[in-house]
């Protein structure tokens, strides 16, 4: 489930969010500006996703790619 969304810094743009899943909660980072528009765009805690990225050395996970699983027409719109 992503929750928690949060702009951290404008330029660059740099975009948190938590993962929650069944067993714990991921702090996220999301460097891409495109991704970070559009996830700054959706609400907390209504979409399930799957992404793809790597820890950095404050255990945060750097997403790469994201997607949504559970897609409405708000986010086909976004196209994400």
């Amino acid at each position: 489930m992503l929750t928690k969304i949060k702009l951290i810094e404008e330029k660059p743009l740099l975009v948190r969010f938590t993962l929650a899943t069944e067993e714990t909660l991921i702090n996220c980072i999301i460097t891409k500006e495109i991704l970070s528009r559009q996830i700054m765009m959706l609400p907390d805690d209504k979409y399930t996703v799957a992404v793809k990225g790597h820890f950095n050395k404050t255990n945060q996970l750097v997403v790469q790619e994201l997607r949504i699983l559970d897609k409405d027409e708000f986010t086909n719109r976004l196209g994400i």
